[in-house]
């Protein structure tokens, strides 16, 4: 029950990975399975984000108000699409890989929909940037850097 209620704080968007690791450790839980849990949530919650921020994106581009900074939004993103699409993955992982504040799943989510990525793009570039955040948080959790 214990690794439930942490995986559940790695989907909350104030706590994420990055403060779930600490708080699991703390309760003198397996490291290991506190590292897996946090990983796991923290990832699956990316695929309901991405297509919720889709649908707001869609959305914002019937609404007269955001026409304009939509338009620009969209309008960068095709300028630059080639190049983009390249580095997209790489740059989620990244993002994600390096525990800054405002630089984990939320966010990422936001940026795939923004780039319009492939889910499977984005859900690769999650996990795989989760699963490095995960390491460096897990390691400063247990002193060992």
């Amino acid at each position: 029950m214990e690794y439930l209620k942490i995986m559940f704080l790695s989907m909350l968007p104030v706590t994420e990975l990055r403060g779930a690791i600490p708080i699991g450790i703390a309760m003198d839980l397996n490291p290991i399975g506190v590292y897996i849990v946090s990983v796991l949530g923290s990832t699956l919650i990316s695929i309901p984000l991405i297509l919720t921020f889709r649908h707001i994106l869609q959305y914002l581009r019937t609404k007269k108000k955001f026409q304009t900074l939509v338009g620009k939004i969209d309008k960068k993103i095709k300028s630059g699409i080639r190049r983009l699409k390249n580095v997209s993955v790489l740059g989620i992982i990244l993002f994600v890989g390096v525990p800054l504040p405002t630089t984990g799943t939320w966010t990422a989510s936001a940026i795939a929909s923004i780039l319009r990525m492939r889910i499977k793009d984005a859900l690769i570039g999650v996990l795989l940037g989760n699963m490095l955040s995960g390491v460096i948080v897990s390691a400063l959790s247990l002193h060992i850097i």
